[in-house]
């Protein structure tokens, strides 16, 4: 018969194992200079996101990056101003690159 003391010990092994992988994945946040439509949903590179006024939310299963970035940008139509998880945002140039900027003034040279 089960005791008391390997149902305990049971439950537990469980939250340890299975909380890492609950935390694995960060929440990206994008803000984005125009706000969309409250409640507008974004699909981009097999990810929802949730946007509220200037801010869209999501548990992406991949890293940031411009690619990734730029896969937004396409679907939302609007440009970003940060982009990723906390501590882990696009950079200032990386940014610029996922709205294009930089390949319009790679054009021009």
């Amino acid at each position: 018969m089960f005791s008391a003391r390997s149902v305990v010990l049971s439950a537990i092994a469980s939250v340890i194992l299975v909380g890492p992988a609950f935390a694995r994945d960060p929440i990206f946040t994008v803000k984005i200079e125009a706000p969309l439509a409250s409640g507008e949903r974004v699909i981009a590179q097999n990810t929802v996101w949730s946007c509220s006024g200037d801010t869209c939310r999501a548990r992406p299963t991949h890293s940031a990056s411009v690619r990734a970035c730029r896969q937004f940008v396409r679907e939302s139509g609007a440009r970003v101003v940060a982009y990723g998880p906390e501590g882990g945002e696009l950079s200032a140039d990386e940014i610029a690159r996922c709205n294009g900027d930089a390949d319009t003034q790679q054009a021009r040279n």
